[in-house]
């Protein structure tokens, strides 16, 4: 009879700790003012690029500031040369979204990031346009430093 208890007893604990475990609030990541790493990776999933992104301004939905390569591991993707490491962007709460436009100084050729709010990071994907439309694309992924 005492071990039917105690194994009821203990039964009961686990379950009331697996409960409050599995009901915790989960945030979604949160995209400011501050530092971020990101890795670029070509159609075929191999990274051609790695940096950091310095969001140094963020004001209603729009943000700004800079950013620069840490390591190129494919020296000549498209659009490389017209990034220049200065980006204006555009979050949208509602939708989750992020939208990044790597060089907002020049309007037909540039590299625009177009990702999604995930748990723990942004993802999506980057694309290189010229004056006649999409170049190249791959995927991008940024996380908090």
């Amino acid at each position: 009879m005492i071990k039917t208890l105690l194994l009821i007893y203990i039964l009961s604990v686990l379950m009331s700790i697996s409960g409050c475990a599995s009901s915790s609030e989960e945030t979604a990541f949160t995209f400011g003012t501050g530092k971020y790493n990101f890795v670029m990776y070509d159609s075929t999933e191999k990274k051609i690029a790695e940096g950091t992104l310095n969001v140094k301004s963020k004001t209603a939905n729009n943000i700004s500031g800079t950013y620069e390569f840490t390591d190129i591991y494919q020296k000549n993707f498209p659009g490389l040369s017209s990034m220049d490491g200065v980006f204006e962007g555009n979050i949208i709460p509602a939708d989750k979204k992020v939208f990044i436009n790597t060089n907002p100084r020049i309007a037909d050729s540039n590299v625009f990031w177009n990702m999604s709010i995930k748990k723990t990071s942004l993802s999506g994907e980057w694309m290189f346009s010229t004056f006649r439309g999409k170049a190249n694309k791959g995927r991008i992924k940024i996380t908090k430093i």
